[in-house]
């Protein structure tokens, strides 16, 4: 299955979350775990973030803009879970470099074990929210990067209200310059008549 093909599956929406897990864990699963192996220094901790990875690329496909760059992402979906990972749990300095392993058969099962479960929704849906940082370019943002958006989110309320309040002033201003206008010219039209 091509990256365009794949990419079309999940996005579809007709392929059930079980399946696209399956098919994203087939597709790149083995190198994504090697990867977390190698920054995590920990295989269940690998795991972990090899599922968070798979959970928030499923939630957040949609963001992806080029099917070409589909590898490129979920790197970066599953660097962004290691820095998530690593901030929580600090590593042991004395922790030895983990020799990648040569059969990685199990973690197929052990993964989709732990993230297809009915019983696991509320986590899945943890995940993406926890998750739900992204760039312009559709890429995750780390965990560190500086919450922008939320500021501006913050701000929102209060440029309502400014925004608001200048409008009501604009609106008054607007309406007591049309009034004396009205009367001065209604009274001449009467002195006109007058005459």
């Amino acid at each position: 299955m091509t990256d365009q093909d794949l990419l079309h599956a999940l996005r579809s929406g007709r392929t059930p979350s079980a399946d696209a897990y399956v098919r994203l864990l087939d597709a790149y699963g083995e190198e994504l775990y090697r990867r977390c192996i190698l920054v995590l220094r920990d295989r269940d901790a690998a795991h972990v973030v090899l599922r968070d990875t798979l959970i928030a690329a499923h939630a957040h496909i949609r963001r992806l803009p080029d099917a070409d760059r589909l590898g490129e992402w979920l790197h970066a979906l599953a660097e962004a879970e290691c820095a998530r990972h690593r901030a929580r749990v600090a590593p042991a300095d004395d922790a030895p470099a983990l020799a990648l392993p040569e059969r990685t058969d199990l973690v197929r099962m052990r993964v989709l074990k732990a993230m297809c479960g009915p019983e696991l929704d509320g986590y899945r849906t943890h995940v993406a929210a926890r998750a739900d940082r992204f760039g312009r370019d559709g890429f995750p943002l780390p965990p560190d990067a500086p919450h922008v958006s939320r500021g501006l989110l913050a701000a929102l309320p209060v440029a309502l209200a400014v925004l608001c309040a200048i409008l009501v002033l604009a609106l008054a201003g607007y309406a007591l310059a049309r009034e004396p206008g009205r009367e001065v010219g209604a009274g001449a039209s009467r002195s006109t008549g007058a005459l």
